[in-house]
């Protein structure tokens, strides 16, 4: 049968299995994102402001013809309902905050400390799991977690400044991911509510460019045009992506399954032309130290699992 199947009849197949679905879905979301610095590259003769501008607009348009074509665009349940209305606004003034910053980091050709600021946010994330959640750590957890969060604060030092921009992509995206945690209601409804309250900012954003310098929509040509529309469904995706993998698995292992992305998201700084230097090579190699403790662990937990269901 295998540690899986021991798993799902000693712990009920039910929780082994939406565990099991969770982690794909926070793996797919990660992957997604660590390779979106190539798509934004495309768009590298944009602002940043204008960039996030169309994703948010185009979101939103994304995400009214697919509740369109679905039939569930009632959303007054989900709005009536003062609380949740509350934590939609906080959610978005999270998610755009988070936006805006990394494709301004982007544009000004920063990948690396953006990525940075997706290495600290794990740490953010499972901070808050233990904090807001009451989820614990075992011995080989903390263990994994000190590991990364060593190599973190070694970086932070040896850069002799304090990154603001890796610490507000932190912060704001650890703080989304416990409001998605904590959200009671469907992936597809709070974003929809989330696009649809940053639409008018991304509308008079793009209007404040027209007015500078022209917006680059319909001005540069068919490709970027194409890019610009599929912005939406590309921050679309990976987002509805995370935010049921959230709800399936503790924020503990989401923050340690966020390490996918700003790796992916280094290698494609090498990519496009950035480089490592020693202090970030030993950073990551304290970090995926940390992570191999961290597989180590879950590894452990399954062999015990497995043995117990043998011996019984």
């Amino acid at each position: 049968m295998g540690i899986c199947g021991t798993l799902e009849k000693s712990t009920g197949g039910n929780k082994v299995t939406e565990l099991k679905k969770g982690t794909l879905l926070m793996t797919a979301a990660y992957v997604w994102w660590g390779v979106m610095p190539f798509y934004w590259n495309l768009l590298s003769d944009l602002s940043g402001v204008e960039i996030t501008a169309y994703r948010v607009a185009f979101s939103f348009i994304t995400i009214f013809i697919f509740l369109l074509i679905k039939g569930r665009l009632g959303l007054y349940r989900v709005v009536k309902d003062r609380k949740n209305i509350l934590l939609i606004l906080f959610g978005a003034l999270m998610l755009g905050i988070n936006w805006t910053v990394f494709i301004l980091s982007v544009s000004n050709g920063n990948i690396t400390e953006a990525s940075m600021g997706y290495y600290i946010t794990p740490i953010i994330s499972i901070f808050l799991g233990m904090i807001f959640l009451k989820e614990k750590l075992n011995n080989w957890q903390i263990a994994a977690f000190l590991l990364v969060s060593t190599g973190v604060i070694y970086y932070i030092f040896s850069l002799g400044k304090v990154p603001f921009v890796s610490l507000i992509l932190a912060v704001t995206f650890g703080l989304y991911g416990l409001y998605k945690k904590t959200m009671k209601m469907t992936s597809v409804q709070s974003f929809a509510v989330e696009s649809a309250i940053l639409f008018p900012v991304s509308i008079i954003a793009l209007i404040a460019v027209q007015v500078n310098e022209g917006i680059a929509f319909t001005q540069q040509g068919i490709l970027i045009d194409i890019l610009i529309i599929l912005s939406g469904a590309a921050t679309m995706i990976p987002l509805l992506l995370f935010s049921e993998g959230t709800k399936r698995i503790p924020l503990v292992r989401v923050g340690f399954l966020q390490y996918i992305a700003p790796t992916l998201m280094l290698f494609s700084s090498l990519m496009l032309g950035g480089s490592f230097n020693i202090n970030q090579i030993i950073t990551f190699v304290l970090i995926w130290i940390g992570l191999a403790v961290y597989t180590f662990s879950n590894i452990r937990k399954a062999r015990k699992q497995y043995a117990g269901e043998n011996n019984t």
